[in-house]
């Protein structure tokens, strides 16, 4: 019985057409996935973005707050203010603007450790806590808002007594005061705003700021606050 010998099938492959219009599917299909890639990773930047600067707003105005309801004298656009006879002024770099100066009972001391609380004691019919009074420093240098708080229960060198920055991409901060009399007394307010670089522009945050378009040019917050424990 003779075998018989099954003919060689056909290879066939590729033709150049083929392999032209594949590689145009896959290039444009690989585009596709880059500039998802590239949307998402922007939008996932940006979101950092905007909780970061929202975490900044809070935090200053936080600070604003807490130390403008404690202050017993408040220099306002100023870098020195007076309290009992006492000047307390800021010591700040060069180039730094946009002064507050405010000082605020030393409701605690922090040369110990732990910290203790010091009680109030009366001397001619004025409260006062500890050795003297805590003053504390705001001012705006390039595009940081710096706080320095100084304790005099503290050495200067200390590093809870050097300024330190509360907010980056600030662009302004503005303090202003208002008098409203009322039959028995006249009350003192403070205006207090920061002005943040947009939400979702943090990176073109300068040129926004500037911008003459339609465009929103700013995130500010404020807030007013009634100064009490000033002296008479």
């Amino acid at each position: 019985m003779k075998m018989r010998l099954s003919p060689l099938r056909k290879q066939s492959g590729f033709s150049l057409v083929e392999m032209i219009v594949s590689a145009a599917i896959f290039s444009v299909a690989m585009a596709a996935m880059m500039g998802a890639s590239v949307a998402l990773q922007t939008s996932y930047a940006a979101t950092d973005d905007y909780f970061v600067g929202e975490g900044d707003q809070l935090r200053v105005m936080d600070y604003f707050n807490t130390d403008l309801r404690r202050a017993l004298a408040v220099g306002l656009n100023a870098d020195s203010v007076t309290y009992n006879g006492t000047v307390y002024s800021n010591s700040v770099p060069s180039g730094a603007t946009k002064y507050l100066t405010v000082v605020i009972p030393n409701y605690k001391n922090d040369a110990t450790a732990p910290g203790t609380t010091n009680f109030p004691t009366v001397t001619s019919d004025k409260i006062s806590y500890g050795s003297g009074p805590v003053k504390v420093s705001y001012y705006l240098l390039g595009n940081s808002l710096f706080r320095q708080e100084v304790d005099p229960d503290l050495a200067t060198t200390d590093k809870r007594t050097q300024p330190r920055s509360i907010a980056d991409n600030v662009s302004d901060f503005n303090i202003s005061n208002s008098f409203i009399t009322n039959p028995l007394t006249t009350e003192t307010f403070v205006s207090i705003s920061a002005t943040f670089a947009p939400k979702y522009s943090r990176r073109g945050w300068a040129a926004a700021l500037t911008s003459n378009t339609a465009s929103r040019t700013g995130t500010t917050v404020g807030n007013k606050i009634q100064l009490r424990n000033l002296s008479p």
